[in-house]
Formats: structure tokens, C-alpha cells, sequence
């Protein structure tokens, strides 16, 4: 079926200007753009890239048996189908091309919103779900694509990738503007823009949170996977928000055409910058600072890291036309994304779930939560690193949950497909010596909770990082169903049923 409110495009229509040459049948109607062919439909362009773990050109004869109108490919791939009789559209970048074609397809879904991005290792989210928040709050409806959920402004889905194909991008565009958004936010991952699945999208607004060691076992070197992330700003046509509190933010300043506004935590040598006025476990009072003058907002959310998300989202927000009193109100009422810092709501003892999954990140959480330890409280934390991804935060991970807490439960996140015990052997290789007696090696991630929970006096904090939102544990074998925070509900329950306090 044909996309409600999109234009009818032929194939020369969708190609015109760009780098493609074309063969036979250029008027053949098109009614869908995809990358995947259990996903072609008669009418279908397939775009036959290649991808990290898989050839299009390989499902190249299933696209065209369900009944794909033309396949776009590379000119190495084109020679081996003239023989085909199928329209053929050859291009040296079919990742490029592909996605200016989606683009256009689904009508230019994103030159229709005020678009933002968000890209950096950590953060994305929290800064995402707070622009959402503070924009559907002060009446400028919001769509979202991120890590938890994509809302197309009418319904939420749990989201399978941070950010979809380009293909899936422009159908949920398309679907924020026919629900009467304004405006949309999507987290950009380094994956994706390396990728190029943004690349064809109109954007009015980056922002920049910040860049740690993540993701090397698919870009190889920081650089590699700094140049990915500032590909972004390639793509920004009114402005640039970027923590400078980040040494890697001035490579994106740089970078970027757009306007910069500058971001800083606790330093006015910047456009913006935000002041922590008190802390407490249940949020922080802040002070914003900008061209807007200076607002107090209560934060709901703990952590220095916060409230450096909270300003970026302010500054996007004030960007948008959003008076400051709004923002500041808008802020008040906002709520801690699933599994970033999450407080479990179970009364008996003080537990967060966090995503925290690179050491940089975990590093900078357990130290906002540890600043507010009540008194004679200790710290108690279970964390993991996953399998099949970059090794080199293993021994770091070890290193950050060993010396910032008084007691380490490590513990798998998803294995995959590698064993639990291996991957445990390199994260306690980051465990300094004087530390060891204090991280206790506990693979089954559900009896670590329980432990670590178990242990825990009234007036200790336990945190549980590296699933955050996650609802299921990937084995080698299988995905089973894993939720942190009902099983750190359930073991709060246990604890209370046998009488300790």
C-alpha cells in the first residue's frame, strides 16, 4: 500500500539529480523503499547494500520472486543481474543514494519538522526524552526515535535499534507529521551515522553530549569513532550544542557549519552553563545560565550528569521559540527515563537501575550517587560488561565499580555468545589488588542482585548497571526474559519477608 498523504513516485522521480544511472523500466510506479526483503511487497525498491554481518546482493533473487520493481546495488553487483529482467539502479554509494531515495519517498518527512539530533557516548537518551518532555509540555507536539521508544506521536513502541534503518526513519517521519508533530528528536549511534542512515535527513538542531571508549570491536580507534559521530553535524543547519566540557567537543565545533552554543557544568566559560545548587537522592535544585538570562529549575533526576543533560535540553528547547519560564517549569515535572537511574519503587531499601555500560559513564553515575550516601551508608554495585562487544572497557569497568564502591557484585549482562566466566576473567583484571577482597564474582545475574540486595544495610545505596531498560538477557542460545528492576523489586521483597530491615 501506498504511504497515506505521500506522493506517487515513479523511479526517475525519486532519482532525479542524484549519482545513479538507470536501466529499463525508469516510469514503473514505486510503493515502498526497503533494505530487508522479507520486508519487499510488489512495487518495492530493494536496496541491495552491503551491511557489517551481511550482503544485501545475496537476497537479491528473493526481492525480486516477491516482486521488487528495482534493485539498487553497486555497479560490481549490477553486471551480475543484466541478464535479469528487472529495472536496475547502479550507484557507487547505495547507502547515500538509498537514503535520499526513503527520503523522498515518504515526502520529505524531516524538512516538515524542527528536527534534533543527538549523538555522544553517553547521554543521548536522557537528553532526548527531556527535549520530548519539555516541548509536548509546553505545546509543541514531539515525536521520538531513541534507545527505549519510538513515538510517532500517536503510539510508543519499544524500540529494537537506536536509531532504524533510513528506510524505517522516513516511515515514522512521515507518520510524526500526518499525527501533527512539529517537531521530532531521534538519538543518532555512532553505528548509524557511520552507516549513513541519517544522512539524507534535514537537520535543525545537534547536540553533542560527550565521547568515551565504546563501540571499538566495529569502528577500531577513538578517531575512527569520533569521525562517525561528528558526521551528524554535517547535517545541521541552525545550531550546535556541544558540552564543552568534553576534551573531544572542540573537534566537533570544528566540524560543524552551524552555529555553536556552548555548554558547561559549574563554569560560565561558556554560551550556557548550569549551576548544581543542591543534591539530593530524589533530584537536584539547578540554576540555568544563558542567553535567556538565569532560571532555578528542580531537577528530578540525580546527578551531575543530569544536570548537564538538562541544560542541553534547555538550550534545544529555548532554540525552538520555548520561553525559559516554560523550560524551567516543563523540567520540574519530568521523569527519569526507564533504567537511567531509575529508582526502584519499593519501599525498604534505596535501589537504582542504570544503563551505564562503558566505564566513562559508569564512572561518572556511581560518584553523583555516592556523593549523596546517607550517613555511615556504603555503596554496593552490580555491573557487567556485555559479550561479542569492546573488550578494552572490560578491565576499566572492573577498575571503576572496584574503587568507587565499598562492594562489587560482577556479574554477566548479555553473554551472547561468549562464556560468562571468560568475559568475567577480563573485567577482574582491572580489579587493583588492594581491591579484590571487596568484588564478589557472581555470573548468574539474577542471584547477583539478590545478593548484593540481601547485603545491603538500611542505609546503603545499591546500584544495578549495564541493562538499564532491557527486558531480556541474550545468551548463546537464547534471549531469555530479564527485567533489573522487577528482580530487584522481588528481591526487596524477599529481604523484607525474612525480617531484615
Amino acid at each position: 500500500m501506498y504511504p497515506v498523504g505521500a506522493r506517487m513516485h515513479t523511479i526517475e522521480t525519486l532519482l532525479q539529480g542524484l549519482d545513479a544511472r538507470m536501466q529499463f523500466n525508469t516510469n514503473a510506479l514505486v510503493t515502498d523503499v526497503v533494505q530487508h526483503s522479507d520486508r519487499v511487497t510488489q512495487g518495492s525498491i530493494f536496496i541491495a547494500r552491503s551491511g557489517v554481518r551481511r550482503d544485501g546482493a545475496a537476497f537479491i533473487d528473493d526481492a525480486i520472486n516477491k516482486g521488487a520493481v528495482a534493485i539498487l546495488c553497486t555497479p560490481e553487483v549490477a553486471t551480475t543481474l543484466e541478464h535479469r529482467n528487472i529495472t536496475i539502479i547502479e550507484t557507487c554509494d547505495p547507502c547515500k543514494v538509498g537514503a535520499i531515495i526513503a527520503e523522498r519517498f515518504h515526502g520529505n518527512p524531516s524538512s516538515k519538522l524542527k528536527l534534533v539530533g543527538v549523538t555522544g557516548t553517553n547521554g543521548k537518551t536522557t537528553v532526548s526524552w527531556l527535549v520530548q518532555h519539555i516541548l509536548n509540555e509546553t505545546g509543541m507536539k514531539c515525536g521520538m526515535l531513541g534507545t527505549i521508544v519510538c513515538d510517532d506521536g500517536l503510539a510508543e513502541e519499544q524500540s529494537s535499534l537506536t536509531t532504524p534503518s533510513f528506510c524505517d526513519v522516513g516511515k515514522i517521519l512521515h507518520a510524526m507529521v500526518d499525527n501533527g508533530c512539529k517537531a521530532a528528536v531521534m538519538e543518532c549511534s555512532s553505528h548509524a551515522l557511520d552507516q549513513g542512515r541519517v544522512a539524507a535527513l534535514d537537520f535543525d538542531i545537534g547536540v553533542f553530549t560527550n565521547l568515551s571508549g565504546d563501540h571499538l570491536d566495529y569502528h577500531g580507534s577513538v578517531d575512527s569513532y569520533l569521525q562517525s559521530k561528528m558526521k551528524l553535524f554535517d547535517c545541521i543547519s541552525q545550531c550546535a550544542v556541544i558540552n564543552m566540557d568534553d576534551p573531544a567537543s572542540w573537534s566537533v565545533a570544528d566540524r560543524t557549519t552551524a552555529e555553536v552554543i556552548s555548554c558547561r557544568t559549574e563554569s560560565d566559560a561558556a554560551t550556557s552553563w548550569v549551576e548544581i545548587i543542591d543534591e539530593k537522592l530524589d533530584g537536584s535544585l539547578i540554576r540555568l545560565h544563558g542567553v535567556w538570562g538565569v532560571v532555578e529549575a528542580k531537577l528530578p533526576l540525580l546527578g551531575r550528569h543530569n544536570a548537564t543533560n538538562a541544560l542541553q535540553a534547555t538550550v534545544v528547547a529555548h532554540a525552538l521559540g520555548i520561553e525559559i519560564s516554560q523550560i524551567a517549569m516543563a523540567i520540574s515535572s519530568a521523569q527519569s527515563p526507564p533504567g537511567r537511574l531509575e529508582r526502584v519503587q519499593e519501599i525498604g531499601s534505596t535501589v537504582f537501575v542504570d544503563f551505564a555500560h562503558t566505564d566513562d559513564a559508569l564512572e561518572k553515575m556511581l560518584w553523583s550517587v555516592r556523593d549523596l550516601l546517607p550517613e555511615g551508608g556504603k555503596l554496593h554495585i552490580v555491573f557487567g560488561c556485555g559479550g561479542d562487544r569492546d573488550r578494552s572497557k572490560r578491565p576499566r569497568m572492573g577498575c571503576v565499580a572496584s574503587t568507587v564502591g565499598d562492594v562489587a557484585y560482577a556479574t554477566s549482562d548479555n553473554p551472547r555468545s561468549e562464556d560468562p566466566e571468560d568475559i568475567l576473567d577480563e573485567v577482574l583484571i582491572g580489579v587493583p589488588l588492594d581491591r579484590r577482597s571487596l568484588v564478589h564474582r557472581i555470573a548468574d545475574r539474577k542471584v547477583a542482585i539478590q545478593t548484593a540486595i540481601a547485603a545491603a544495610a538500611e542505609c546503603d545505596v545499591v546500584v544495578i548497571a549495564g541493562k538499564g531498560h532491557e527486558k531480556n538477557q541474550i545468551l548463546s542460545d537464547k534471549v531469555i526474559p530479564f527485567d533489573d528492576v522487577k528482580i530487584a523489586q522481588e528481591a526487596i521483597r524477599h529481604r523484607k519477608m525474612s525480617g531484615k530491615s
